[in-house]
């Protein structure tokens, strides 16, 4: 009879296991709106699948495979939607709304402009780049400006966000502000296209781009350096010492 229990208990089927990794895949998987996250999602659940076909005792293909498509489809909708709202502007910079500009690329305007400015024909971006050309030389590049910090706070209840800028002519550096408009003031759909440009010239006086678009923000001053002076307390009348010259000892005798 022992022999027939152990011969039984052999025979029984070894336990099954569910893959650890598959859990965290599907763990990771479950933030669709961070897009590191669907990636590890997507990385977890392909060493899931390793671990299992490996591993016949393993369990949990199923919800591998389901957190790789949820973390792939989410990854792509976010980054798709963040590149959309800020992050391409970030990437290209402000090199590229200005070379629409100064080589009439009415197809470029479209796409990196918003309100008038997207909708000037050829002629009139070739009016306003010649106007600066005769000025201060041929156009040769834009990039950040390294004098004026970008405001990290858009103005309060402005639909139009100012980002200081350097343009360089043969002639001459400009400083200007690019208007960069975040939302439609009147849906308040997210915008984040360029809406104006204010070049700002001292000699020959600013320039607005488009013509008869408000001008963007004033950016505001920088606030000037604190001070470790104290003030003296309110009512306080006394004087700070003043040193005094010692006098003279009077002439021996």
């Amino acid at each position: 009879m022992n022999d027939h229990m152990q011969n039984a208990d052999a025979a029984e089927p070894p336990a099954t296991h569910f893959s650890r990794t598959a859990v965290l895949s599907a763990m990771f998987a479950l933030p669709v709106c961070c897009p590191p996250m669907s990636l590890l999602a997507c990385i977890t659940g392909g060493v899931a699948l390793w671990q299992i076909r490996r591993n016949p005792l393993a369990r949990g293909a199923w919800l591998a495979i389901a957190a790789m498509v949820i973390g792939a489809a989410s990854a792509i909708v976010m980054s798709t939607l963040l590149w959309n709202n800020g992050l391409g502007l970030l990437w290209r910079g402000p090199g590229a709304p200005m070379d629409a500009v100064m080589r009439g690329d009415t197809a470029a305007m479209r796409q990196h402009w918003s309100g008038p400015a997207g909708e000037l024909s050829q002629p009139a971006l070739q009016a306003f780049a010649q106007t600066l050309t005769a000025q201060h030389g041929a156009y040769q590049g834009t990039t950040d400006s390294v004098t004026r910090a970008t405001p990290l706070k858009p103005p309060a209840g402005k639909s139009v966000a100012p980002v200081p800028i350097t343009i360089k002519f043969e002639r001459a550096t400009l400083e200007a502000d690019l208007g960069l408009e975040l939302f439609d003031p009147k849906t308040g759909a997210s915008v984040m296209k360029w809406r104006s440009l204010r070049v700002l010239d001292p000699v020959q006086g600013d320039l607005v781009f488009p013509p008869g678009e408000p001008a963007p923000p004033v950016l505001e001053p920088p606030a000037p350096p604190a001070t470790n002076r104290r003030a003296p307390p309110a009512g306080d009348s006394t004087k700070p010492a003043t040193a005094t010259t010692p006098a003279a000892p009077p002439p021996l005798r």
